[in-house]
């Protein structure tokens, strides 16, 4: 029901999703080259995201409270979760690239959708540990092959791809987040029963709408121009990467050792559950107002701009003893995210080889990945030694020396 409701809402407020462009005499401009449908991206993003939703802000808090493991041991799985997703993102854009889309993209969700399956009658451990693992490496490779389909969309803005396949995937977010604290309450194996339902509506949607014919061609024709290309990467693409650890080493600080933090201070699991659906709605209202203006703003300012937001964030958080400093940090938090994080790969694309879109989006998001893997354990490892305070300090201080050198790097790109 509610995530009817928001499809209806963002539907109406926006007026449809810009899938086509239309020249200046108003004929629609065809697609010149083989691709999806953006909008059947949109659609499957969004259920992919409620699924992966239901799961994600209950694992270290199912770990820790219900199974009764210690912060060290659930930081330690969410760590491998990220490592195993890291190698099904390198392992997606090489699928991509030299094999077949939509075999890898059928055959990751399938993976994913069965795992869940498992999930919602075995989940004691260490069966659940094992079971998050593997679904970590489907999931890896779900989010490279999905943002190498969109890369290969030229009927639409790129940046607009991105940033409608974004909107929804926090559609998605505010759905999930929004159930999960309800579900959780009656237990843990109606978290895993909705969210195996959202892959099979997922896993269904593949099927049918994903074996673009033409594009597993089109894919090697590319890899193999990519093969014999002279195409020199820029070296500021290694500092936006280098942002893109920071940016995610920082975020899932939030998912993680935050969550622990909150309830140490007297909040409720409901309460951090609900900063996630505020996040979500934020983006879903902030992002829609952005798409109207997007095409007109650098991407060096969005992403730069956002990601300085999303740094100052963590300086609210240092003094954050109450609820509302909490909320607080999270709302600039967002607002820095809508501008950076859906930027970040359009910004990539465009540096990028245009005859290795899937390795291309494959190294982003395993840099991402390994931003998740890395935190839960740098976060561990400064709030023993140190406290929170230190943690949220040298996380500000890490984004900004990424936006600085990113920066320079960018301005000495633009003078070639």
């Amino acid at each position: 029901m509610v995530s009817k409701f928001l499809f209806v809402l963002i539907y109406t407020i926006y007026g449809g999703f810009m899938i086509t462009q239309s020249s200046t005499d108003g004929d629609v401009l065809k697609p010149q080259h083989i691709e999806i449908k953006a909008i059947v991206l949109y659609i499957t993003t969004f259920f992919q995201s409620t699924g992966a939703s239901l799961i994600w802000p209950i694992t270290t808090l199912y770990m820790h409270n219900i199974l009764h493991q210690s912060m060290t041991i659930s930081g330690m799985v969410v760590m491998g979760l990220s490592v195993t997703m890291m190698i099904g993102n390198w392992l997606g854009g090489r699928l991509f690239d030299h094999w077949s889309p939509y075999k890898a993209m059928t055959l990751s969700v399938g993976v994913a959708l069965a795992t869940l399956l498992m999930l919602t009658f075995w989940h004691s451990w260490p069966v659940f540990a094992i079971f998050m693992l593997i679904l970590g490496f489907a999931d890896g490779l779900i989010y490279t092959l999905l943002n190498a389909y969109a890369a290969t969309i030229q009927s639409v803005d790129t940046r607009k791809i991105f940033n409608f396949q974004y909107l929804f995937m926090n559609i998605g977010v505010v759905a999930g987040t929004a159930i999960v604290g309800f579900l959780f309450d009656y237990g843990v194996k109606y978290v895993f029963g909705g969210a195996s339902t959202m892959y099979l509506v997922f896993f269904a949607l593949v099927v049918k709408y994903f074996n673009i014919k033409g594009l597993t061609k089109q894919s090697a024709r590319a890899a193999a121009r990519a093969a014999k290309s002279t195409f020199k990467t820029p070296i500021v693409i290694y500092a936006i990467l280098g942002l893109a650890f920071a940016f995610y080493m920082s975020y899932i600080l939030w998912e993680t050792v935050i969550a622990t933090h909150m309830t140490d201070l007297g909040m409720t699991t409901k309460d951090y559950s609900f900063l996630w659906t505020l996040n979500g709605i934020i983006i879903i209202f902030g992002q829609g107002l952005l798409n109207r203006i997007i095409v007109y703003l650098p991407l060096r300012l969005t992403v730069l701009g956002g990601s300085t937001l999303f740094a100052i964030s963590f300086l609210v958080l240092i003094q954050a003893k109450t609820y509302p400093m909490f909320i607080a940090s999270f709302i600039i938090l967002t607002i820095g995210e809508i501008f950076a994080s859906p930027q970040i790969p359009a910004w990539i694309d465009k540096l990028s080889d245009p005859n290795a879109k899937g390795h291309a989006q494959g190294l982003l998001t395993m840099i991402v990945s390994l931003g998740r893997a890395i935190g839960p354990l740098y976060g561990g490892l400064l709030i023993d030694s140190g406290s929170y305070k230190i943690l949220f300090a040298s996380v500000f201080g890490i984004m900004i020396f990424f936006v600085c050198l990113t920066l320079i790097l960018n301005t000495f790109h633009l003078k070639k």
